[in-house]
């Protein structure tokens, strides 16, 4: 385990490592007992939070809207605990990415040219995780606020008895109704917890996904500037007897690391891109019978979750597509070289090279397709194809 970190893998992976470390599953510590104690302790807390949900929604003393909201919550609590669970699950091959970045970081410190290229990525991981994770914290912060500021006792009467029902963050009216308001209170600063750890399970694990990408990107893009070189250095004596070899070896070291990326994460882009185009056409539908009904803090709410789960989706998508352009533009740089006037056993290394890099690397959604920027397009146009027909079936 490396724990020598230098300001560029600072710079690249501070945030992701601290939210990682919270919820125990920051890869350098696979044999942490602390850690293993708070990754127990957080699946603990997800999985009562989506029981209490379920149980809501079996109960199902509340409206439409309130059954909405349990499913987005319900979706939420499910890819949290999933998140974590694919994470601890996989740590070993995580910690081989995250010591690979540590010795890229550390062997390049003396080489500026390639720290400029290794920071431009780092900076796009960067810009990346702090606005998705900001933008959830304040969207949590708003729907917060929205509950406090517009909670009410409702007094209303199942069966013979007459209850009060609370509003809560999470929906727990039915589970919690008729709780004095000391209980009430304890309750909300609960749910506010758990709010954080649904917040920190979404973000830590999607962001930490893209950042393993784009440091992969960046060492693709050193390796593609490496063959750029080759054709320049053609008359210098023995310049790709002593490099090239190396460089195959930098090539098969980056796809491993890019199968141990594709290998942890598939499955979870699959359940996540399903989970996203189905909640995106839910909030869809949802804020248009909002606004019908004027209730524009619903429509609010809605549109929150839409925006957040399009970001979510162009996080893996943009992660996927430079990923196979990187990989795709090692051929071009080869091909681009003076490749014709290299020694013929270096030719024959070359067009090996060539033809492993037809096959690009790409990332799959439980390998049933590829995830690009495509992907991004075709979730919008099955998210509104969706909210057409909800649409459409409840106007008849």
């Amino acid at each position: 385990m490396k724990t020598d970190w230098n300001s560029g893998m600072e710079y690249g992976f501070l945030e992701l490592r601290m939210m990682m470390w919270i919820l125990g599953i920051w890869p350098l510590q696979k044999n942490n007992l602390a850690c293993t104690f708070r990754c127990l302790m957080i699946l603990i807390i997800e999985s009562l939070t989506i029981i209490i949900v379920l149980i809501e929604s079996y109960q199902n003393c509340g409206n439409a809207k309130d059954s909405l909201e349990m499913f987005l919550f319900l979706e939420a609590g499910l890819h949290a605990l999933i998140n974590v669970i694919f994470s601890r699950f996989y740590m070993k091959k995580f910690a081989i990415n995250v010591n690979s970045a540590i010795d890229d970081w550390s062997s390049s410190l003396i080489k500026k040219n390639t720290n400029v290229i290794m920071a431009r990525y780092a900076r796009i991981s960067r810009v990346i995780v702090v606005f998705q994770s900001v933008f959830a914290f304040v969207a949590i912060l708003i729907y917060y606020f929205f509950i406090i500021t517009a909670n009410k006792q409702q007094v209303v009467i199942i069966g013979n008895n007459t209850v009060i029902l609370w509003s809560f963050v999470i929906p727990m009216t039915c589970f919690f109704s008729g709780v004095s308001y000391s209980m009430y209170k304890l309750l909300l600063i609960m749910q506010l917890l758990q709010l954080f750890i649904l917040f920190i399970s979404e973000c830590a694990v999607d962001s930490f996904f893209f950042a393993l990408t784009m440091h992969l990107c960046g060492q693709l893009e050193l390796l593609k500037i490496r063959f750029n070189k080759l054709g320049k250095k053609i008359n210098e004596k023995n310049y790709y007897q002593n490099n090239l070899r190396s460089w195959i070896k930098r090539h098969y070291e980056l796809i491993a690391l890019a199968k141990n990326i594709e290998d942890s994460f598939n499955i979870n882009l699959l359940i996540r891109i399903l989970i996203i185009t189905f909640t995106i056409a839910i909030s869809g539908i949802r804020s248009l019978v909002s606004f019908k009904h004027q209730n524009y803090t619903d429509v609010i709410k809605s549109i929150m979750f839409i925006q957040y789960y399009t970001i979510q989706s162009f996080l893996f998508t943009y992660a996927g597509d430079a990923l196979q352009n990187q990989s795709e533009s090692i051929v071009s740089a080869i091909y681009n070289t003076t490749w014709h006037e290299l020694p013929y056993s270096a030719v024959k290394d070359l067009i090996l090279i060539m033809m492993r890099t037809k096959i690009p690397l790409q990332f799959t959604a439980g390998k049933f397709f590829y995830v690009t920027r495509r992907t991004t397009t075709d979730i919008l146009k099955t998210a509104l194809t969706y909210i057409s027909f909800l649409q459409v079936t409840m106007e008849v």
